[in-house]
């Protein structure tokens, strides 16, 4: 028995896949991918147009683009329509609602995020990771509260509990970004074969979590509802706020230690 194909499929400067040749043809039959698009499979000296690699008939001239139109697409067919609205709240906002809240936003946030994620992908284990991030949250601070009672003869909490209190801690925060990739990678599943592939850079996601993923969302929620994809989502700007406070904690630990051998 022949094993099935698996084809590549490119969009711009963009590819995805390999997906399986079956997957494809079902995908023309819903509407979800186009024959104009290119693809490629092992074994191809070039990318050639979906039709030529499936052997289907080209599809009909589509009329000129009109201006301005450069950078945008049609999300018109069934599926994308059928796609729910993401969380669109700035993600700027959701950090400054942070403060006033004492961090309580982004505790909630990120269940919002779940939430659609679960809509558009139901095998999602996203909100499962989140609760067990907070049940383990929960446990750093019953060590926590623990270690004030307990005494190792010189003060201190015995170093026992301080060492299940760091493991629970660690484990807390491993579920949390566990989590967040998790969504990442239903987002990649689900909207690329809608035409949108996120680009979800993995170190950003690892430290800017909520909020780097709410400008992704909020992307996806401008395309839904106008078909642009530019400008991009955000992503150069959170390494940019992350900057700031670095450059001033070096500065200030520069003029202590210039102002000290000066001493």
């Amino acid at each position: 028995m022949d094993q099935e194909r698996e084809i590549w499929l490119g969009r711009g400067q963009e590819k995805f896949g390999p997906y399986a040749e079956s997957v494809i043809r079902q995908w023309l039959i819903e509407g979800k991918v186009k024959l104009s698009m290119l693809a490629w499979v092992d074994g191809m000296e070039s990318w050639r147009p979906l039709h030529e690699v499936l052997g289907l008939a080209p599809e009909s001239t589509p009329p000129p683009m009109p201006p301005g139109a450069f950078g945008s697409l049609a999300p018109s067919d069934a599926s994308v329509l059928a796609l729910p609205e993401p969380p669109n709240l700035h993600w700027f906002l959701v950090l400054l609602l942070c403060i006033p809240t004492l961090g309580l936003m982004g505790v909630i946030w990120p269940f919002v995020q779940a939430s659609w994620i679960k809509k558009i992908d139901p095998s999602s284990k996203a909100t499962n990771w989140l609760i067990a991030s907070m049940l383990l949250t929960v446990g750093v601070w019953v060590f926590a509260i623990v270690g004030q009672f307990a005494d190792a003869g010189d003060g201190l909490p015995p170093i026992s509990l301080i060492g299940f209190q760091g493991l629970v801690g660690l484990a807390q925060w491993a579920c949390l970004i566990v989590a967040f990739f998790s969504m990442a990678d239903s987002m990649r599943r689900v909207l690329t074969p809608l035409g949108l592939v996120p680009e979800i850079g993995g170190v950003t996601l690892f430290f800017f979590t909520t909020f780097y993923l709410q400008g992704q969302m909020s992307w996806v929620a401008r395309w839904r509802a106008t078909g642009r994809v530019d400008p991009p989502a955000p992503k150069a700007v959170f390494w940019v706020l992350w900057c700031v406070p670095v450059g001033v904690v070096l500065v200030v630990l520069l003029a202590l230690m210039a102002a000290l051998g000066h001493g």
